[in-house]
């Protein structure tokens, strides 16, 4: 291997690390099922990131998310429709669970008003969704958080970046 390439490989590699290390949000999926109203069974599933850098030992409060998508009931719902700032809550260095409200919906009928309330001591068990559908009958789900394999966006551009840089160089020096 030429010197040029492996100084190439190396400053690649650096770029990957600062860019990784300097990226403290960590992405996560949900997946949740109703269990009460008119809407009892109906799945949901979504997505969120927050800076997980902040989430240290012992913290309590919470941290306001990056990026959220929820499909419920077969809208859409993200950052740019909550009501309020969406935030992961912890207590004491345990994720207590999401605080997302999108309830100022005009029509119900067409659009579910809902919520995920965090839990008080716990995630599991005491999380969960609320929301108001048609008639304003509403009723309760529970959801499952699991980190996401997913890279994200900014992530996979470095990468991207790093091997482009690789390959230039690699075809310079032949």
């Amino acid at each position: 291997m030429t010197k040029t390439l492996t100084l190439a490989l190396l400053a690649g590699a650096a770029l990957l690390h600062a860019g990784s290390a300097s990226a403290g949000n960590s992405w996560f999926d949900l997946l949740g099922v109703t269990d009460s109203g008119p809407l009892n069974g109906q799945t949901f599933s979504g997505s969120f990131a927050y800076d997980s850098s902040a989430a240290v030992a012992g913290f309590s409060g919470s941290l306001p998310l990056s990026a959220f998508s929820l499909q419920f009931a077969g809208q859409d719902y993200s950052l740019a429709s909550a009501d309020v700032a969406p935030a992961a809550v912890f207590g004491d260095g345990v994720f207590l669970g999401l605080a997302y409200a999108d309830v100022d919906s005009s029509d119900s009928s067409l659009r579910s008003q809902l919520a995920l309330v965090p839990g008080f001591t716990a995630f599991d068990g005491e999380a969960y969704l609320a929301y108001v559908g048609a008639g304003a009958a509403g009723g309760f789900g529970s959801y499952s958080v699991i980190a996401s394999v997913v890279p994200e966006p900014h992530s996979l551009a470095l990468l991207l970046a790093g091997l482009g840089l690789v390959a230039a160089v690699a075809r310079r020096s032949r």
